[in-house]
């Protein structure tokens, strides 16, 4: 069974030039600029990647848990949105989906988690991965780049990054964006630019979209200031 292993990212032309600039060693895709948001974003609570609050220091092994409704897509897009946290918060994602160390800052520095944006899912992440996916695609320019995806839609702030994974021959979309997930998060040892956008601090909200087509599934994450 053939399963892909490509997964890109993309953030805002103004903060790689301002990185060149800071710093010629390396390309530093995630985004340093702060600006204010223009425009509301329509935003769910902040969901817990565990089944528990654990405390900072803590080291403990949770199952990631979803609420099951009649979009198929959302609840793998809320699994997502676990992996994700558990990450940023400097917990670990282990092979099995469950997540280690949620909130402890433990295997990396504890960044607030990120809140979960209706408003980029539906409008621009969701349709872009239902693209990717039925054009076999794996492109942050399939249809505009990230910045105008989102302009386009009334998000107009310049603190943006986007986050694709493309995963082929998987079982389950869910299986598929774990995949992805597992390769970012392997980015800690090199600063990977998938992983710059995850730990990212001015990153306050995340559209998440996924699409499965026959038995390829595509991920979008586009991280919004």
């Amino acid at each position: 069974m053939l399963r892909s292993t490509i997964g890109v990212h993309r953030a805002s032309p103004r903060h790689r030039a301002s990185t060149r600039t800071a710093t010629r060693a390396r390309l530093i895709l995630g985004i340093a600029i702060s600006t204010s948001v223009i425009g509301s974003l329509a935003v769910a609570p902040s969901v817990g990647a565990a089944t528990f609050t654990p405390r900072l220091g803590t080291e403990s092994t949770v199952g990631l848990t979803t609420v099951t409704v009649d979009k198929p897509w959302y609840t793998v897009e809320r699994f997502y949105l676990g992996l994700l946290n558990c990450t940023r918060t400097g917990g670990w994602v282990l092979s099995d989906g469950t997540c280690r160390g949620y909130g402890s800052g433990r295997y990396s520095k504890y960044v607030t988690p990120i809140r979960y944006t209706y408003g980029v899912s539906d409008k621009v992440s969701r349709p872009y991965a239902k693209l990717l996916a039925a054009r076999n695609l794996c492109s942050h320019t399939a249809n505009g780049d990230p910045g105008y995806r989102l302009r386009r839609v009334g998000y107009t702030s310049w603190t943006w990054g986007e986050n694709i994974g493309c995963r082929d021959g998987y079982a389950s979309a869910k299986a598929a964006v774990l995949a992805s997930h597992l390769k970012f998060q392997a980015e800690r040892s090199t600063n990977g630019g998938h992983w710059r956008n995850i730990k990212n601090a001015k990153y306050k909200c995340v559209g998440i979209g996924i699409w499965r087509y026959g038995s390829r599934t595509r991920l979008v994450t586009d991280f919004y200031g």
